[in-house]
């Protein structure tokens, strides 16, 4: 296995902590563990948590939190990992080890890469179906994925909410997927980190049940702003498969920790869960509209469409200077963290965050208004 450099990860570890202003997050402000706990636990409780290993798979009381989110699923078939990211990587490797006679994934473009790094690594080979603007919407080419799908095709790889570009997939397109790779009898892993985070409109559906072939990947690090618990799961249909996956676990990180699944237990429970995603469409809210006032105000330089969901926002940009250049140069010149289109496939992009404070991403624009000023 050859891992290839992950560069958005890399460029955001180096530098999120260091910057003045960091506009390269996907998610909201995080909360605190005291507004997590306050009327759900005890402080004088919590700091008397003995530091031992959970329940490797997650302790039932948080799986059975878990599984309530989806229809259809049970307790048994919920996995517990440490962040979303490693429900992803746990679920390609295992469907790719698993299925040693397919090795392609087809994965939706632009998105997160790491789906895309783990398969090359593997051994895989992976074919982008591309999500394009059409009709003022981010769009996926249906019929472009019936002819990329095969008894070749290992899994079929879907963010929704989309990462970076914020759009939802119709229930008509969830369908479509679901049934391209259910005849080629090939996975579904769905990415949903950002369900919950809507700005309009309830509820992002999920996939889970559309086919027997659906696995869900989640985590509490987006909609829920709670990354530094590092909690995660994936969701399939069988208790054997789940255990599985658990299986693949134990040669790689055994378990969540005692507070991580303690903590993701309280944030999961009904009452506090609405909390949370009250708080968090309140934020998106409130923030794609300095956002998007501050990109009309700039219609000469951006292209844009407004995200349905989650703190990013994927703007096309006319300047002569490459993505990447821009970006090198606001960091260095102006101490502010953008992420380039380059690490998402579109080179003429940017992708914004605007889920953390509202002081702070008025600054970052202003300091990206005087580099842009620079530039005329």
């Amino acid at each position: 296995m050859k891992l290839e450099r992950f560069e958005l990860e890399r460029i955001q570890s180096e530098n999120e902590n260091e910057v003045d202003i960091n506009l390269s997050e996907s998610g909201v402000e995080p909360m605190s563990v005291q507004e997590l706990i306050a009327g759900n636990l005890d402080a004088e409780e919590l700091l008397q948590t003995r530091l031992g290993y959970p329940q490797t798979n997650g302790t039932p009381l948080l799986r059975e939190e878990i599984a309530a989110i989806y229809d259809g699923a049970s307790a048994d078939t919920v996995f517990v990992t440490n962040g979303g990211a490693e429900a992803n990587f746990l679920t390609v490797w295992s469907i790719l080890h698993e299925n040693p006679e397919r090795k392609e994934v087809v994965m939706m473009q632009p998105n997160y890469m790491q789906i895309h790094g783990i398969t090359a690594a593997s051994g895989g080979e992976v074919r982008p179906f591309w999500v394009r603007v059409r009709d003022g919407r981010w769009a996926p080419d249906i019929e472009e994925l019936k002819k990329l799908v095969s008894r070749k095709t290992a899994a079929v790889a879907v963010c929704n909410p989309n990462n970076p570009t914020g759009a939802i997939l119709t229930a008509e397109e969830m369908r479509a997927i679901a049934e391209i790779a259910d005849d080629a009898e090939a996975w579904v892993i769905s990415d949903e980190v950002y369900q919950g985070a809507e700005m309009t409109g309830g509820k992002t559906p999920s996939m889970f049940g559309l086919s027997e072939r659906v696995i869900v990947t989640n985590s509490l690090s987006k909609a829920y702003g709670l990354p530094g618990l590092r909690l995660g799961w994936a969701v399939t249909h069988s208790r054997e498969h789940a255990e599985l996956l658990w299986s693949y676990s134990d040669y790689v990180t055994i378990s969540p920790t005692m507070l991580s699944d303690m903590l993701a237990t309280i944030a999961l429970q009904p009452l506090m869960r609405a909390k949370i995603l009250r708080r968090t469409r309140n934020i998106v809210t409130k923030h794609w509209a300095i956002m998007k006032q501050w990109l009309d105000a700039h219609e000469d330089i951006f292209d844009y469409v407004a995200p349905q969901a989650a703190s990013i926002c994927f703007p096309k940009h006319n300047l002569e200077a490459s993505s990447s250049d821009f970006v090198a140069r606001l960091l260095r010149e102006k101490s502010v963290l953008l992420i380039p289109g380059e690490h998402f496939g579109f080179p003429h992009y940017f992708r914004f965050g605007f889920g953390h404070s509202i002081s702070k991403l008025k600054m970052g624009l202003k300091r990206i208004d005087e580099l842009l000023a620079t530039l005329h």
